[in-house]
C-alpha cells in the first residue's frame, strides 16, 4: 500500500539538469513518485530514480518540503479522513557519467537543460524552488550525502 508521501528526485550532470515530459499530462517534471509500505523516503527516491530514469547514483537530500493534495491520488481512499495534504520530498540525484536516462512509459521525453531553461520549462513553482536551491548548492559547493 502506498504511503502519504511523494518524492520528486532532480538529476543533474556537468551544469545540466534533466527534466522529464510526463506521459499523461504532457508537464515537465524531475522524477517522481510515492513512498510505498516499509520504505523510508531515501529508498523510495532511489527506487523512482532507477524505475522512471535507469539511474542509480549518489542522491542528495534537499531541504525543499512541499504539499499536494490528497485527492490527486488514488491511493487517498485508503488513507486517514482527517489528512488533506500528501508531503512532496525532493532530493538530487548526480548522473555525472552514467550513461543515458532511460525513460519508463510514464514518460515520453527527457531534455537536458541548463538552469534557466530547466527552470522555466517546469509546470509547478515547488519544483522550481527545489531545483533552484539545488542550483544555489551546486554553485555553492554545499550538497548533502
Amino acid at each position: 500500500m502506498r504511503q502519504p508521501y511523494n518524492v520528486v528526485v532532480f538529476i543533474f550532470r556537468a551544469g545540466e539538469y534533466a527534466v522529464l515530459q510526463r506521459a499523461d499530462d504532457g508537464c515537465w517534471q524531475g522524477v517522481s513518485g510515492g513512498v510505498e509500505e516499509g520504505e523510508d523516503l531515501v529508498a523510495a527516491a532511489r527506487r523512482e530514480s532507477a524505475e522512471e530514469a535507469g539511474l542509480a547514483g549518489p542522491l542528495y537530500k534537499l531541504d525543499m518540503v512541499s504539499g499536494v493534495e490528497k485527492e490527486c491520488f488514488a491511493a487517498a481512499a485508503h488513507w486517514p479522513e482527517d489528512l488533506y495534504i500528501v508531503s512532496k520530498h525532493y532530493f538530487a540525484m548526480d548522473a555525472t557519467g552514467q550513461g543515458e536516462i532511460v525513460l519508463s512509459d510514464e514518460h515520453r521525453a527527457v531534455r537536458w537543460l541548463a538552469y534557466e531553461a530547466a527552470y522555466d520549462t517546469l509546470r509547478y513553482d515547488d519544483d522550481k524552488t527545489a531545483l533552484w536551491e539545488l542550483d544555489q548548492r551546486l554553485r555553492h559547493q554545499a550538497l548533502i550525502g
